[in-house]
């Protein structure tokens, strides 16, 4: 059977463009993973944050210069110049504001969770804002796939209902030499329009296999086969790292300390310490003039790992830096937790030789079969209408037939579609059980960082998430790139979509294209969204002469007022809190002390507890709420009251079949109408 880069027509490709990094690395023969990178969207954020800073600092100034040059006419004017004299910045800023610091531009100092009627109740994707998101990005990602160094596109945004956008753009097999009918010599004859890019298109997932290797060694936790905390060593016995530096090893001399607990949840996590690619190639002599004329082919190093080279070289160089310090992106690392993860099934089986017994068995068995994925495999299937439809690149095309090895595979080998990477998606998104091989609350725990640097607008790393914000919405993201092959995977949580993105080619900006898809469709999902909340839950509600207000600013919802029985409840807790003027007693007479500035009750954020329809009042704490760099703080550490009433806490409310309760009360509201 002839490889599917046969027809790489024989031309020098050097020349074409000016290359970026990522193709100097590829000429260079280095493994270019630009899933290790901190990511240009959260530096676009940083950027953008610090340029909003100086348009406010800017305000600042000139409002002061304005001030300046006016105290000649306000020394002529005594009323003016008492009314200026007077002013208080707080004067600005609207009720709901606690501090000067809250300026009204600004987003609130703290956030509450997300309501997310998504998870149960998915967008149609019919709706005006998603059509026009929709139309957008198709109209982007045309003219993409028409510049150079881009071959193809395939594009997916999913919900828990499954794809509400799906379409492929580009060439299947760029390296072949493609033509409209009417192009051939012949008239008579013409050759076949090209083959078209669809979501049954396969390409090589590259590092989005780090993924699924996670997904594994959860679906094993869940079974009782093994533990997140398990030492590496308990399923490879031979893994042993040193505890010396590099000072003490290149001297010859032996460390005292004890070796290092290295966990397979450091693993997933990059956060074991091991080194990138180990064992590394030896370059020779260094420095020199050109690096890149004497730079190994790295990336057959890679094809040649076997888990002795990984087992001795682990054995023998000292770690980057102590587990759980930092993370260091290890491809490494995930070839040891995959293979612990085939390990610890086979130690739990009764029968060890009816069980797989490597990596890709694994995954058929645990992943791949119970999804019913029917184009996600790790070597080239012998079916020739699979392989009709695997994408090749114009350049590196022979990687389409490279295959990795059994060690090698779950940190890079894996092949799949865009619409078996849609029912995945769907599996992560789906409250629905029987959808996923994980239980929804595993799904929670997984979308989480695990490590946050430190900084403004600080990246953050999950397991083996590459934390990223798309479209002002946080996503747990991974990406992935092999010479020729490169994608991203991105899940936003609060709003209960993900983003896949597929590609070939030598100069594709996974990146851009993943921030432009999270522009369009975060800010689409945001409008929707609102408008779903704002008709579930804004409004005037009423009980007799009983009365609740909701409302909703800036995305956030507020009661604004609750009055049962003639009592104002925010009014009463705030009072308590001591954040409202009131009366108290001191020694024999009663005196009011003003404990606070404010005069009467303020609106409190309604935070959601994950369950349709349930809230907790964030009443916060009245000392710490208007300090900023707390953010929320004082509100997650204030809810749920020590004391219930009527069996309920006082800080719970709740929709049910459209009415609003408040059970410590045993009031129920309907909307006014």
């Amino acid at each position: 059977m002839p490889p599917l880069s046969a027809h790489m027509p024989q031309a020098n490709f050097v020349e074409k463009q000016p290359i970026n990094d990522e193709e100097q690395a590829r000429l260079a023969g280095i493994r270019y993973d630009r899933g290790t990178d901190t990511r240009d969207a959260t530096l676009a954020n940083e950027r953008a944050t610090r340029f909003s800073r100086a348009q406010r600092l800017h305000l600042v100034i000139v409002a002061f210069i304005l001030l300046i040059l006016g105290l000649d006419y306000c020394n002529s004017n005594p009323d003016l110049f008492s009314a200026i004299t007077s002013f208080s910045f707080a004067d600005l800023l609207p009720e709901s504001s606690t501090s000067v610091t809250t300026w009204p531009w600004d987003k609130p100092a703290c956030r509450p969770p997300s309501i997310n009627l998504f998870a149960a109740h998915p967008p149609r994707p019919n709706l005006d804002p998603i059509v026009k998101a929709s139309n957008d990005l198709d109209k982007f990602l045309s003219q993409s796939v028409s510049k150079n160094g881009v071959d193809s596109l395939a594009v997916a945004v999913v919900t828990p209902a499954g794809p509400i956008f799906l379409k492929g753009y580009g060439v299947l097999r760029a390296n072949e030499t493609s033509s409209e009918p009417g192009d051939s010599e012949d008239p008579e004859n013409p050759d076949p329009p090209a083959p078209e890019v669809d979501g049954d298109t396969i390409y090589r997932l590259a590092s989005i296999s780090k993924m699924f290797t996670v997904l594994e060694t959860l679906v094993l936790r869940e079974r009782g086969v093994l533990n997140w905390d398990d030492p590496v060593d308990k399923y490879l016995p031979d893994f042993s790292p040193p505890s010396y530096g590099w000072a003490e090893y290149l001297d010859g001399t032996q460390s005292r300390e004890a070796k290092p607990r290295i966990t397979l949840r450091q693993l997933a996590s990059h956060l074991s310490g091991i080194g990138r690619d180990l064992p590394q190639a030896d370059y020779g002599e260094w420095p020199v003039d050109d690096p890149v004329a004497h730079m190994p082919d790295l990336n057959q190093t890679e094809l040649d790992r076997t888990y002795e080279t990984i087992i001795k070289a682990t054995s023998k160089y000292p770690l980057i830096t102590a587990p759980y310090n930092y993370p260091v992106y290890s491809n490494t690392g995930f070839e040891l937790l995959g293979l612990a993860n085939v390990a610890a099934n086979l130690a739990a089986a009764k029968d060890a030789s009816k069980e797989p017994q490597t990596h890709k068995e694994l995954l058929k068995r645990d992943i791949f079969d119970p999804l019913k994925l029917k184009s996600s495999f790790f070597r080239l299937p012998a079916s020739e209408e699979l392989r009709a439809h695997i994408a090749v690149p114009q350049q590196d095309a022979d990687w389409a037939d490279k295959s990795l090895n059994d060690t090698s595979d779950a940190a890079g080998g894996q092949y799949s579609s865009l619409s078996d990477l849609a029912v995945v998606m769907r599996s992560f998104l789906s409250l629905n059980e029987r959808d996923g091989v994980i239980p929804t609350r595993v799904v929670r725990e997984w979308l989480s960082p695990m490590h946050v640097w430190g900084g403004e607008g600080a990246h953050q790393v999950g397991a083996p998430w590459e934390i990223l914000t798309l479209g002002g919405a946080t996503a747990y993201a991974k990406g992935g790139n092999l010479p020729g092959y490169h994608s991203e995977f991105a899940i936003v949580p609060e709003l209960s979509v993900g983003f896949i993105l597929l590609s070939t080619g030598y100069q594709v900006d996974t990146t851009r294209i993943l921030s432009e898809i999270g522009k369009h469709f975060v800010s689409a999902f945001d409008k929707v969204h609102e408008a779903e909340v704002r008709k579930k839950f804004v409004g005037k509600w009423e009980s007799g002469e009983d009365v609740a207000e909701v409302e909703m600013d800036k995305g956030i919802l507020y009661l604004k007022k609750m009055v049962v029985r003639n009592v104002d409840v925010l009014l009463s807790v705030q009072r308590y809190l001591g954040d409202v003027a009131a009366v108290k007693s001191v020694g024999s007479e009663n005196k009011e002390m003003r404990v606070n500035k404010r005069d009467g009750p303020y609106r409190v954020m309604l935070w959601p507890t994950g369950r349709q329809g349930e809230f907790r009042l964030a009443f916060g704490r009245p000392a710490l709420n208007s300090q900023k760099d707390l953010g929320c703080f004082p509100y997650w550490v204030s809810i749920d009251p020590p004391v219930l009433s009527r069996g309920a806490p006082y800080d719970l409310v709740y929709w049910k079949s459209g009415v609003l309760q408040y059970p410590s009360a045993g009031v129920s509201f309907s909307r006014q109408r």
